[in-house]
């Protein structure tokens, strides 16, 4: 099957579709937290906070408080 000429690239966002990458970015979020000195957090508890996108899930876990200077090093 060809697609037609004027079709560049098909794009899939297969995060939570097809591949459940919550156990993966908690477990990111609590490798940074423990970086931090931080305690972890449940995973149930960061499960939800995972659908909401990489800054979402810095501010779940450090709080509303940071900075932006802080925020965008924790974000990186």
């Amino acid at each position: 099957m060809s697609l037609p000429s004027y079709i560049n690239a098909i794009l899939l966002d297969l995060d939570g579709t097809v591949a459940d990458t919550a156990p993966d970015l908690a477990a990111a979020l609590n490798a940074v937290l423990e970086q931090e000195g931080r305690d972890h957090l449940p995973f149930e508890q960061i499960r939800p906070a995972v659908s909401r996108g990489a800054p979402q899930l810095v501010r779940f876990g450090f709080g509303e408080s940071l900075d932006d200077d802080e925020f965008q090093r924790l974000r990186l």
